[in-house]
């Protein structure tokens, strides 16, 4: 847990205390939402057994809350997303669509502008496993209030650049209070020992230099390792720097290399909702029922036992166990006959409690929104993909919702990426291609192509395809990228150059399908131009 005093020593003024204790404060409510999810907090936590019980009751916990939110995640990011840079239209549109159209000459550059984006985004994204980060990336914005934050930073050992995400129980931003979306600070905090004993933290600043017309930002970056130390008194405790790793100075960008990706809020929020909190009181209803049913069914099965006019030897008690044999003994005749009864309570309440139960759950799923789909239960021979939509109908609207937030933050971590690359291309250890670089203009757009985890009957997609193509609303590069096969840009180039083998060998004036390489390359670059439009 983060100590108020500090936080508030290492980032805030005294006159910004306030914030300090909020940052706190959301920040271990957070780290037990997280608890939660690990399942190491749960509703019975803080449970005590009453004291006129002689029996350990059953605290069973299901952790339905940590399956949700690894499903939504799923629905998410569990098809891997590409990226893709268009280029812009600049030839009139219906010049292209018509017979004999060649490809002008500032059209063929915004072309070959494009490919260069979307190779050196694809480069890094795949040299950072984006596919697997991202998933792990959307359970932590699930699970918090406050999202999670991926940054950017350029390893000059190796020369490239790394995207790293952190949940936002290590973050505390600062939000330009004018536009929310802008940052102005963003300190990266953590213990490095269990103890408390030090503190890292990872800073960075936007700086404004100069007047209002002339002046830029400048973005500077400060890190170093805090010891914390008791204080003389011995009432309280502070921090002091103990190994200053970065210095305070300019990264040489006008940005923070860090992207927000918050939960779900409303207008000017800075902190949205935690999904997984809102399923905490009927989980821990259900782990409450669960465990009452539990122990329901232990006195069930194994009964008390009353003795009547019986007195038990108290060096040879009666065994509990299978075939055992019980010498009741006798008693005086005014006391009756020595008996033993089982109190039996026939359990006429199994009905009510998994009613109540299977209500609950739907409830859980209702809230997620997540579906309860059983196929066994169908009464039909086979399920469209139509059918599989509308079954499945309240988690893609959920799944597509977040797309929303994922594909602009992403957008924005895409164009930080390229801005990153001209900043660097210098350097002597650049290990990306510095022709591509030089390339790019000051455009950085770019859009990031999800897809949904559902089945589907891949002859009925190539034929749309097919359609779409013939119909010319579909480039065939988009797709080959719809259609889920990789390196989409590869795959073009291959049938572009079968095209042009078949149809050399088909001219009876190109000498027998021998062909020039040159003049080879040159129908594929053109064709390539005229299939990306």
């Amino acid at each position: 847990m983060f100590r108020t005093d500090h936080i508030n020593s290492l980032i805030f003024s005294v006159d910004q205390a306030q914030m300090g204790s909020r940052e706190t404060e959301r920040i271990q409510r957070e780290i037990r939402l997280y608890k939660r999810y690990d399942g190491t907090y749960n509703v019975w936590t803080e449970y005590t057994k009453p004291a006129d019980i002689d029996y350990e009751p059953a605290t069973l916990t299901i952790g339905y809350p940590r399956k949700l939110i690894d499903t939504l995640a799923a629905w998410q990011f569990e098809k891997e997303p590409k990226v893709t840079v268009p280029p812009d239209v600049i030839d009139d549109p219906a010049a292209m669509l018509a017979p004999g159209y060649t490809v002008s000459t500032e059209q063929a550059a915004e072309n070959t502008r494009a490919k260069a984006k979307e190779r050196l985004l694809t480069w890094v994204w795949d040299d950072n496993r984006m596919h697997e980060k991202l998933l792990a990336a959307a359970k932590d914005r699930l699970i918090t209030e406050s999202g999670v934050y991926a940054r950017l930073h350029y390893d000059k050992r190796r020369g490239d650049i790394r995207v790293f995400f952190h949940p936002s129980i290590e973050v505390i931003a600062i939000h330009d209070p004018w536009d929310i979306d802008r940052l102005t600070e963003v300190h990266f905090i953590a213990y490095l020992d269990e103890d408390m004993t030090q503190l890292w933290k990872l800073s960075y600043y936007l700086v404004w230099r100069g007047d209002e017309d002339t002046g830029t930002y400048d973005c500077e970056i400060e890190e170093g390792v805090y010891g914390v130390y008791e204080s003389d008194d011995k009432a309280g405790s502070y921090v002091r720097l103990d190994e200053e790793r970065v210095a305070r100075s300019s990264m040489g960008l006008d940005f923070i290399p860090v992207v927000h990706v918050p939960a779900d809020g409303l207008t000017g929020q800075i902190r949205g909702y935690s999904e997984l909190e809102r399923m905490i009181t009927i989980s821990d209803e259900i782990d409450r029922k669960l465990s009452d049913y539990s122990d329901a069914l232990r006195f069930e099965m194994f009964a008390i036992t009353l003795l009547m006019n019986v007195e038990e030897d108290p060096k040879a008690p009666l065994k509990v166990a299978p075939s055992a044999k019980w010498n009741l003994g006798s008693a005086a005749a005014e006391e009756g006959q020595p008996d033993a009864k089982r109190m039996e309570s026939g359990f006429k309440f199994k009905e009510a409690i998994e009613s109540y139960l299977d209500r609950m759950y739907a409830a859980l799923h209702e809230i997620s929104e997540v579906p309860i789909v059983n196929t066994a239960e169908m009464k039909t021979g086979g399920v469209n993909d139509m059918a599989i939509q509308l079954l499945f109908s309240s988690i893609i609207s959920k799944t597509q919702r977040s797309w929303i937030t994922w594909q602009s933050r992403l957008q924005t971590l895409n164009e930080y990426v390229l801005r990153y690359m001209q900043a660097r291309a210098e350097h002597p250890r650049f290990k990306y291609d510095k022709a591509l670089v030089a390339q790019m203009d000051g455009e950085y757009y770019s859009e990031i192509i999800f897809g949904l985890p559902l089945p589907q009957d891949q002859a009925a997609l190539i034929s749309q395809l097919s359609e779409e193509i013939a119909m010319n609303i579909e480039s065939i590069r988009g797709a080959i990228t719809r259609s889920g096969k990789e390196n989409a840009e590869a795959k073009f180039l291959e049938i572009l150059a079968e095209r042009n083998m078949l149809r050399a060998q088909q001219d009876p004036y190109s000498g027998g399908g021998d062909v020039d390489e040159d003049e080879e390359n040159e129908e594929i670059t053109e064709d390539d131009e005229r299939g990306t439009e």
